[in-house]
């Protein structure tokens, strides 16, 4: 931990790890396909020491519910 950060306290920003995605070919070789190497992992980073800690994100728009699916 930094002296920064144990005088004033850590300042968090948003940070997210977004894996490469691979284009390959099936067996034809004509159409390539998308294969991502992982899942995008959201995090809170100290801008100071870099520490992390992992988040959950919050969806902005709940799903829908099945119920209210079917009155429509």
């Amino acid at each position: 931990m930094n002296f920064f950060c144990r005088l004033f306290g850590h300042t968090w920003v948003p940070v997210t790890d977004n894996p490469k995605i691979a284009w390959n070919t099936k067996d034809d070789g004509q159409v390539l396909h998308a294969s991502p190497s992982g899942e995008t992992r959201f995090f809170d980073e100290c801008v100071r020491c870099r520490e992390r800690r992992e988040v959950v994100p919050t969806r902005r728009f709940p799903a829908a519910k099945p119920a209210e699916a079917a009155k429509s």
